[in-house]
């Protein structure tokens, strides 16, 4: 006899739950999850520094979150003159909070991957949003880099966190089984199952988010 392995572990399962909770004390949930699609984002396609700007925006107003954002591009080489731009070791975004100004500084390649940047923006942003609670979140300051991924799924942005890292083909701070499960929990506390989302996710992560319904 066989035994699937859980996607998360117990401990884990119980900060997710605790960390949902959590938000939704503090934030107002989102009706639904964001998706990939105009009728969720209003800028126009592009590189632009100004399309970057109105990306931002758009998140900005799924987050409800309007403090000040100045919004800089990383000083990276071009993708053409780089051995490897994918690389885990470089840097695709930044966050760093002056006074009541948030700075973001991201690398322009990403913006020629619409779902991964705009997985960037988002997971910059919450760490805006969270600037000023770091340690009350769930887990405390040593937890802020997973507890900011997870707040980009509770906030909406579970399929932007899920696809990103798969077409990557790289984890960031949390794992996919994390992801998915997270994701899961977002779509069963929603009352909505997996078509709200599956023609906007690989095969492969489908599958994971089916394991996460299906173990709650």
């Amino acid at each position: 006899m066989f035994w699937t392995r859980p996607l998360v572990s117990d401990d884990l399962r119980h900060w997710i739950f605790e960390c949902f909770d959590w938000f939704d004390t503090r934030f107002t949930p989102p009706p639904g999850p964001i998706l990939p699609t105009r009728a969720f984002f209003d800028a126009p396609g592009g590189n632009s520094p100004e399309t970057a700007k109105l990306v931002v925006r758009d998140i900005q107003r799924h987050l409800a979150f309007h403090d000040p954002v100045e919004l800089l591009p990383l000083d990276v080489l071009p993708a053409e003159y780089r051995h490897d731009y994918n690389a885990l070791s470089s840097v695709a975004g930044s966050f760093e909070q002056t006074g009541d100004v948030a700075i973001i500084r991201y690398d322009p390649e990403q913006m020629n991957h619409p779902v991964r940047f705009i997985n960037l923006m988002a997971h910059e942003l919450m760490h805006a949003r969270l600037a000023h609670v770091v340690s009350d979140v769930p887990g405390g300051a040593g937890a802020h880099e997973l507890a900011t991924d997870l707040g980009c799924i509770i906030a909406g942005f579970g399929v932007f966190q899920l696809q990103a890292a798969d077409d990557a083909g790289w984890f960031g701070y949390m794992t996919q089984d994390t992801r998915a499960f997270a994701l899961a929990v977002f779509l069963k506390r929603g009352d909505l199952d997996l078509s709200s989302v599956a023609t906007h996710l690989s095969a492969r992560c489908c599958k994971l988010v089916a394991r996460g319904l299906k173990a709650l």
